[in-house]
């Protein structure tokens, strides 16, 4: 079968928490048992106890209580340590994620999150793709040819648009041999290295969801066959814009995928609660027209939309507001529009900058000229000029955006 995609190892979870056993899993998923079993045991995370005034150094040895009788403290080293693992470990399906008694066992825990799992077994799978594909002796021989070229200040895409049959490689490849000093040629050597720097890995990891569940048929492949089955469904993606790293104030993003229109709301934290009081707001102030225009929420993994399903139906009526999904971990190309128009928003207030000086005024008077930018996408049109094709001019001026003159629109702050 093909490699287990994220939606795959979620169900898997899911499973688990239904009391599955391992075949029936195995059948359901049509892998075998062993390869089930890899998954886990391949990809627990393991956690114990802090004991500040713990007696005992060690805690999970296997003959702690039989220890204890005759000595008061375990020396600083001891032969006879023996680690100790519960039981159910032992077993599928080896984890500790639904035992009641997890929130104060003191012993070795084991867990699996579905999402981290699929981090890790993408970067597994990046770094064995990740060798280089010559021999040394036809890598030499290419370093040989294309090294010279590029110290002439010539490009890697016009030696390829000349020399594309002795490439054993893609431009990108190349480029990235470069940066790993595989060939004799350095970055100094391109026109404009100075300006571009080199792509650093990104260390920065979101805190995930502590109730992976949740997600459960909101991932984005049911994404995909809601959209494919209600075609003219209106989406909307949401993200987050952060300023400088001391400030808590962020700002909420709202982009609407057919007319490519965005929204900027300024929020106080990343709490879930932030992002659920502004929809709250919204679903109040445009009454029946926040049905149609929100009929689908497309966010990412981010914590501060946890709370994205609780504002999804009427509380009172039971009414579904909106269909809530997300995308797929560390897959920001899975919102590609709303990122991609964040580029004009960091023409105006570039990366690095302070948003708790802005007010919502100054951010409605921002987006608006965005969304009165017009679009090679769009045929040359703004996006407040589809976006009235579709919806309403009520909901514009509820939203505080009004359309800016090409003459008047200004990205420098």
């Amino acid at each position: 079968m093909a490699r287990l995609n994220y939606e795959d190892i979620l169900s898997i979870y899911k499973d688990i928490s239904l009391d599955y056993t391992a075949s029936q899993i195995s059948f359901k998923m049509r892998i075998h048992p062993s390869t089930l079993y890899r998954l886990i045991k391949n990809n627990i995370s393991t956690k114990t106890k802090s004991i500040e005034h713990g007696t005992y150094k060690f805690l999970n040895c296997m003959h702690m209580n039989e220890c204890k009788k005759i000595i008061q403290r375990c020396p600083l080293s001891c032969d006879r340590f023996e680690k100790y693992l519960c039981p159910q470990l032992l077993k599928f399906p080896f984890i500790c994620d639904f035992c009641e008694a997890k929130g104060y066992c003191k012993k070795e825990r084991h867990f699996f999150h579905p999402d981290q799992v699929y981090l890790q077994r993408q970067n597994r799978l990046k770094d064995s793709r990740s060798h280089l594909s010559l021999s040394k002796k036809q890598l030499s021989s290419f370093d040989e040819w294309i090294s010279p070229l590029i110290k002439q200040k010539l490009s890697i895409e016009v030696i390829h648009s000349k020399y594309s049959h002795l490439f054993p490689v893609s431009v990108s490849t190349v480029r990235r041999w470069i940066n790993q000093s595989q060939l004799s040629a350095r970055r100094i050597d391109f026109l404009r290295s100075v300006t571009f720097k080199a792509k650093k890995e990104y260390v920065y990891r979101r805190p995930y969801n502590d109730n992976p569940l949740a997600k459960f048929g909101h991932t984005y492949q049911y994404f995909l066959d809601f959209i494919n089955s209600k075609t003219h469904s209106s989406i909307m993606e949401l993200d987050t814009v952060h300023g400088l790293k001391t400030e808590a104030k962020k700002l909420l993003t709202l982009y609407h995928r057919q007319s490519h229109l965005q929204l900027g709301i300024m929020i106080p934290n990343l709490y879930p609660s932030s992002v659920a009081r502004v929809l709250t707001n919204l679903q109040a102030s445009l009454g029946v027209h926040y049905n149609q225009l929100f009929d689908v929420i497309l966010a990412d993994n981010g914590v501060e939309f946890d709370d994205l399903m609780s504002v999804s139906f009427n509380q009172e009526t039971g009414e579904i507001l909106s269909n809530v999904f997300y995308t797929r971990p560390y897959n920001s190309g899975d919102k590609g529009g709303c990122e991609r128009n964040h580029e004009l928003f960091r023409y105006i207030v570039p990366k690095g900058h302070a948003l708790s000086d802005l007010m919502q005024e100054d951010i409605n008077y921002m987006f608006s000229m965005i969304n009165s930018y017009p679009r090679e996408s769009l045929n040359w049109k703004t996006p407040i000029d589809v976006f009235l094709h579709l919806f309403s001019k009520d909901i514009l001026d509820i939203l505080n955006i009004k359309k800016v003159p090409l003459d008047e629109i200004n990205f420098k702050r």
